[in-house]
This record gives structure tokens, C-alpha cells and sequence, in this order.
């Protein structure tokens, strides 16, 4: 049993554990893989793989089983987390009840706890306030003095910050993003409180020790996570500037953003209330259940940090203990955050060291104002691209035709950050920016309202009395659990150490067969040729390879070849496909609609024979074993350029443009003539064959008839290509007045074939 309550997901992150601890164990990139969707190796760069868990994973799977280890990088998460988000409040707030509140708000929010669902590289954000403590160390640790204070500084302050951030990264790039613009806003903080201090004491400020040597720091904590990501983040560059399949589809953002009403009421995973407010259900957008609900106790101690105290950074005061007295470390507080002389504040430096000044004060870590105006960036950027309240998108009011664009709309446009496709997420960096409020929230309550009171332990009164709310507002408990079970015949499977690949069936045509399969594969440790990533993109083997290409289309129809049993198990036996397993329902213990699979047994039966019969069979799947060819022989491959394959009386074929091309697979080296059928679009014309740089056909072609290459083709042992052009272009049946097809065509190819020359 694990957590969530999203298959496809879950069964997505078991495998993703599974196959980084394979990879490192057994030496290989985990970034790349042919495990699935094979033979192509696929590119898991952009894939949500979550390294770091796997890596986590590694020693834990030597002790305990898959499903366990997954359940324990949860728990690891929420505790990390949480730790995490202590340190950094204790940091900002020098007081350990506002940080425990802060760490609450953070670690158990209603995005956090949502994300439980089933999206492992969503729950494990937990290195992303250790990021930003070692940063905030860094950019206002004290000025350097001398070359020793300069390696002490990189040693304790910016090696930690980019070893953080990398962590991040090897997590999720989401939150990569997320944790350099919360690092971007603290940087432009020094800036703009630079520009306030001179105007306000009109003296010459010291831009260097305001600005500049911050900004030093800055920079040195992102270099030394520059130079730890390369061997990551170059082949990523590389890939993004040769393909855009990982771009996002058109309406994704709209899918994926945050209706504002959900900010406002319980998640629907609440078990006291959460059933009172199905209306999102409806909504056409914004009813993914990543949850940005704020809680009325976080949002309740924020506005006490903003309005019920004109400090911009709430301290407690005098007559705390020690350890609940803020600690300063480094710079001091300005005279803006200076309490006056009646409410002085304890501080208690960690180590000695100069003081920042900046005209008449020292530089001061950012207030709560710095952190409200993190919640409302990051509060508008989760709404998307559009503004949408209770599922209706909302106009302008002088334009009703137009929707209200939000700021979402400029990160849509810009490079790199156009990947993105999940505003709702930003609410994981609002909710960082509110737990910080909240905490300071908390320090107002303590060190103000209660100061009369003369009670005991009167944070721990507090904190409990904000815990109770939070977890009736919360209320996730009982959590769904899935059940993880496995079909009985791949345990038998995996007992084979052999190397080789089964072929499953009914054909993957989404995306969450793929996963369930992926977590199988777990088990049977066997290539399979489906799958499912992150950021996905076409995989034709399936429907290109004689033998495969039947048993995908399940229509009983053939491809443009003029092939049989010998060119289908030559291919079955180059990839070593050794099983065809077929699944009696689409997704096994999922509850779906019926599928009829008789159309997969009887292209498996066409296949394998009328009389194919399964070698292992119960209430879930039947196995069929591949037979091995009576004769290895040459087989073509759709290649690139051809239209989709069509069906006439005169069999199956496919147009082609001015190009296209075929792949040629042989077992050994052979002399072999090319048989074809061809028939031109409109007059006749030139048709050329060239197989590598070899011209090998150079004929008129108009009437449908069958041809042959004038001589054999030399055919190498492995792969060649042959390639078909139109020296005369194209044209289209609209241009010919034949029908309203604009296509641009040249000759419709059927019945191709490799004959091997007499001997």
C-alpha cells in the first residue's frame, strides 16, 4: 500500500525509483534509458525522474521493498521539510515557537499534503528552504575582512547553498525555478534597500558594501550550483535547442492554474468538510487538485505580522529566555527595524564580526513586506494565464469579449521558462513566503498581546492552539492508500536473468498504460516497448516494424510491405522479443470501462498463427511465446516522410511528398532486388530510388503497376536506408480538381518487398 490516490503517477515514481538505483548501480547514465519504449533510447532529461529519491533509494531497497522505500522517502520528505523550514525561520525569526509555527505552515499545507496524491517529485520540496537559509547566510554574512574569512564564507555559507540547490534540482526543476526567483527577489531587495537608505538620510551610502559585495555573493552561490548542475543541465541545453517536445500543449496553463476560489476553500481531500465543496468538479479549468488552499490560521497570523505591529520585522521582548531570543547573525537590524528604547530586543550573536553598515544603519535581512510581496507574486502567477473564479474565466470590464490576462501570460513567452505548464504550483514559494509572515505573526502575539499575561510557556500555548486549527482546516487523515500488487506470472518472469524484451498488448493509447507497465517492469526487469514520461514525444518503432506494426494496429491490415510470418519473427528475433502478453483488461486492478481486447487476440493469432495458443494464462493476462523464424531474412521499415497508411482494393499503402524513406534491417549480407508497387498523383513523372548514395531506380511512373530495381541491392549486414524522390515535386488532388485534399503529393508506394536474387 502506498499513498495517493492517482495511479499513473504512482506507478510513474515506483519506477522512477526503481530505474535510478538500476542505473547507478549497474553503471549507467539514469538520464537515459532503452528500458522503456525500446529499442529507442529515450532521454529522461526532462522526464519528472527525481534523482535524488532514487538515490535515497539505493540503500534503502537493499533492506526493504519497493513499495515500503516509497512510503519512507515520503515520510523522509515531510520531516526534512519541516526541519528544513525550522531552520530557516529560527533564522529569520530568532525565536524557536514562530519558526515551529513557520515549519507548520510550510510542511503541512494543503499544496504539500495534496501532493501526496501520488506526485513523489512534488512532496520532496525539502531542500528548497535549506537553499534559501545557506543563501540568505551568504548574501548577508559579515564583510570580508581577509583571505581567511573569504574561504570560511564559500566553506559554511555558498558550498551549502549551491549543494542545496542542486539537491532542488535533482528533484524538480519547478522548484529550480522557484528557489532562484525567491534568490532573484532577495538580491533586487539589496538594490531597493540601497535606493531607500540614501533617500532617507540623504548621505552618501557605500554602494559596494550595500549592493555590490552582496550581489558578489550572490553570484558565487549560483556559480558554484552552475558548475555542480553542468553535467546535467548541458545535455538539457542541448536537447531544448533540437527538439520543443517538451513544450507544453496550448491549453496546459489554462488545465493547470489555480481558480481563485481555491485559495479560499478546504481541499476537497479534507475528510470533515472537503465534500461540501465539489463544485470544483465542474469547472472546465482549475480543477486539478494540486491544492493552494491558504488555511484562515496561516492567513489569520500574517495579518497580524503586517498590521498589528509597525515593525518590519517582528522580534519578542525582553524577558524571553535565550533560546527564545532572535539571533542575529551577521548584519544587524536597521534603525527602520530597531525597536524603540521600551521594547528592546535580546540579541545574541552566533560569531563576532564587523558590522554592514549602510549610511546610518546596517543592512537588514528582508521584512515582512519583502515576504507579502512574495505572496502576491507568486499568489498571481499561480492564478495563470487568465483570471478564473469559480470555473468562469473573467473579462475585462470594458472589453467582455477578452479575457483578463494575468502576469502568467510573460513567463508563457519567455525562453526556458516556456516549459513550464503548471501554474498551480507556484503556490509552493507562496506558501513559503505566508509560513514566514506567519511566524512573524507569531512573535507579535508573544512579544505584545500576551505580555501582561505573565503566562508560562505561553509559545507552546500558542503553537498549540495554531496546530489544532491547522489540522482541522487540513484534515488529510485517513490519506487513500493504493494497493501496489504486481500480476503473479512477472515474479516468474523475473526469476529468468536473461536479457530480452516482451511485448505487451492491447496497444498503449494513453499515456497511464504505459505507467502501470513501467511499474511491472519493476518486477520482470525486462525492455518493454511502451511507457510513460513526463514530457512525451513520438516513438514510431511500433508502428513502423513489420510484425509489431499488426499487432499494433489490431485492424488486420498489413503496412505497404508485402511481408509474412518470415519478415515478421526476423524482426521479433532481432529485438528479442520473446513473449506477446496480453492484459484481459486495459489497466489491471483499475477500475475502467470494459475493453474488448478480441481484436488484439485476433491480430495476435494473424501473427503467430490460427492455432497460437498461450503458454501461461489466468484471471488477468494470457502469454503467448515467439516463435523463431524458419529463415532470418532482410525486412523494410517505414521510414521518414510518408503520409499515414491507407487502405484501397489494391491493399494497404501510403502517399509520399517529394522524399521519403525506408529502412532496411539484415541479418547477414545479402544480394536482394526492391519489388514495389507505384502509382503517380496527376501526369506522370520521374520516380528515383537511391539506396545510400547509390542510385538504383530511375523511372516514369503514372498507372499503378508493380516495378523492380534494374539490378540487386547490395544489401550490408544491419541498417541501410533507401530513399524515394520525386525529381518533378508535387502536387495536390485539390490543385488536380480531384477532391478537397490539400495535401502535397507525388506516389502512393504498396506492396513493397526484398527478393533475394536466384542462386
Amino acid at each position: 500500500m502506498v499513498p495517493g490516490f492517482m495511479r499513473e503517477d504512482r506507478d510513474q515514481n515506483l519506477w522512477n525509483l526503481w530505474w535510478t538505483r538500476t542505473a547507478l548501480l549497474g553503471g549507467h547514465n539514469p538520464f537515459v534509458t532503452n528500458m522503456i519504449w525500446y529499442p529507442t533510447p529515450i532521454s529522461l532529461y526532462y522526464h519528472t525522474l527525481n534523482v535524488f529519491n532514487g538515490i535515497l533509494a539505493v540503500p534503502l531497497m537493499t533492506v526493504f521493498s519497493l513499495q515500503t522505500t516509497y512510503n519512507i522517502v515520503v515520510l523522509f520528505s515531510f520531516a526534512a521539510t519541516g526541519y528544513g523550514a525550522y531552520l530557516l525561520f529560527h533564522y529569520l525569526c530568532g525565536n524557536k515557537w514562530a519558526a515551529f509555527i513557520g515549519s507548520l505552515v510550510f510542511a503541512f499545507s494543503a499544496y504539500h499534503i495534496a501532493t501526496m496524491r501520488s506526485l513523489l517529485q512534488l512532496i520532496s520540496l525539502e531542500w528548497v528552504p535549506f537553499f534559501i537559509l545557506f543563501f540568505m547566510k551568504a548574501v548577508f554574512a559579515p564583510a570580508w575582512v581577509n583571505r581567511n574569512s573569504v574561504w570560511d564564507w564559500a566553506w559554511h555559507r555558498a558550498l551549502p547553498a549551491g549543494c542545496f540547490l542542486l539537491l532542488v534540482s535533482l528533484v524538480d526543476w519547478y522548484y529550480t525555478m522557484y528557489s532562484l526567483i525567491l534568490a532573484g527577489m532577495i538580491t533586487l531587495y539589496l538594490l531597493l534597500r540601497y535606493l531607500l537608505e540614501r533617500a532617507r538620510h540623504k548621505t552618501s551610502v557605500n554602494f559596494w558594501h550595500a549592493v555590490g559585495e552582496p550581489w558578489v555573493r550572490a553570484a558565487a552561490c549560483v556559480a558554484v550550483y552552475l558548475v555542480l548542475v553542468s553535467p546535467i543541465l548541458i545535455p538539457m541545453v542541448k536537447e531544448l535547442r533540437q527538439t520543443d517536445s517538451m513544450l507544453p500543449t496550448p491549453d496546459a496553463a489554462m488545465t493547470h492554474s489555480a481558480d481563485l476560489l481555491t485559495f479560499f476553500q478546504p481541499e476537497r481531500g479534507n475528510q470533515l468538510w472537503g465534500r461540501l465543496f465539489l463544485n470544483r468538479d465542474q469547472w472546465p479549468y482549475g480543477s486539478e487538485r494540486y491544492e493552494v488552499y491558504f488555511t484562515y490560521t496561516a492567513l489569520l497570523l500574517a495579518g497580524v505580522a503586517l498590521f498589528a505591529t509597525r515593525k518590519l520585522r517582528p522580534k519578542l521582548r525582553v524577558g524571553m529566555t535565550s533560546s527564545d531570543a532572535p539571533v542575529q547573525d551577521g548584519p544587524a537590524l536597521s534603525e527602520l527595524e530597531a525597536p524603540v528604547a521600551s521594547e528592546q530586543v535580546r540579541t545574541v550573536p552566533r560569531q563576532p564580526g564587523p558590522t554592514r553598515v549602510v549610511g546610518s544603519g546596517a543592512i537588514a535581512l528582508p521584512g515582512k513586506w519583502f515576504w507579502a510581496f512574495g505572496v502576491l507574486l507568486f499568489f498571481l502567477l499561480a492564478l495563470g494565464p487568465v483570471l478564473q473564479i469559480n470555473g468562469a474565466q473573467i473579462k475585462w470590464l470594458f472589453s467582455p469579449n477578452i479575457p483578463l490576462v494575468m502576469p502568467y501570460q510573460l513567463i508563457g513567452e519567455l525562453p526556458v521558462l516556456n516549459i513550464s505548464r503548471s501554474p498551480d504550483r507556484f503556490d509552493m514559494p507562496l506558501t513559503l513566503c505566508l509560513a514566514a509572515l506567519a511566524g512573524y505573526g507569531l512573535n507579535v502575539l508573544m512579544g505584545r498581546w500576551w505580555l501582561n499575561w505573565r503566562m508560562p510557556k505561553r509559545g507552546a500555548v500558542l503553537c498549540a492552539g495554531a496546530l489544532a486549527l491547522i489540522l482541522v482546516e487540513i484534515a488529510p487523515i485517513p490519506y487513500p492508500q493504493l494497493k501496489a500488487d504486481v500480476p503473479a506470472w512477472f515474479y516468474k518472469l523475473g526469476e529468468d536473468p536473461g536479457d530480452y524484451s516482451i511485448l505487451e498488448m492491447p496497444p498503449q493509447n494513453d499515456f497511464w498504460h504505459g505507467a502501470y507497465r513501467m511499474y511491472f517492469q519493476t518486477v520482470h526487469h525486462k525492455k518493454i516497448f511502451g511507457g510513460y514520461i513526463s514530457r512525451e514525444y513520438p516513438h514510431p518503432f511500433l508502428s513502423s516494424t513489420p510484425g509489431f506494426q499488426e499487432l499494433q494496429t489490431v485492424d488486420g491490415l498489413s503496412d505497404m510491405f508485402a511481408d509474412g510470418p518470415n519478415e515478421w519473427y526476423s524482426a521479433f528475433e532481432q529485438y528479442d522479443t520473446r513473449y506477446i502478453v496480453l492484459y484481459k483488461s486495459r489497466a489491471p486492478h483499475r477500475i475502467d470501462p470494459p475493453v474488448d481486447v478480441t481484436p488484439s487476440r485476433d491480430a495476435i493469432k494473424m501473427v503467430l498463427g490460427p492455432n497460437a495458443k498461450p503458454s501461461y494464462e489466468d484471471d488477468q493476462l494470457e502469454v503467448y511465446d515467439v516463435p523463431k523464424p524458419a529463415t532470418t531474412v532482410p525486412y523494410v521499415s517505414v521510414g521518414d516522410g510518408w503520409q499515414p497508411r491507407e487502405n484501397g482494393p489494391n491493399g494497404t499503402y501510403r502517399w509520399m511528398a517529394d522524399s521519403a524513406t525506408l529502412r532496411i534491417d539484415a541479418p547477414q549480407a545479402s544480394q536482394d532486388f526492391l519489388t514495389f508497387k507505384a502509382s503517380g498523383l496527376g501526369p506522370p513523372r520521374r520516380l528515383q530510388i537511391f539506396h545510400g548514395d547509390t542510385l538504383v531506380f530511375d523511372k516514369e511512373v503514372s498507372a499503378l503497376q508493380t516495378y523492380t530495381t534494374d539490378g540487386p541491392l547490395g544489401l550490408p549486414q544491419g541498417v541501410s536506408t533507401l530513399r524515394f524522390v520525386s525529381p518533378e515535386g508535387t502536387t495536390s488532388p485539390s490543385q488536380l480538381g480531384m477532391n478537397s485534399d490539400p495535401r502535397q503529393l507525388s506516389f502512393a508506394i504498396l506492396q513493397v518487398a526484398l527478393v533475394p536474387v536466384e542462386k
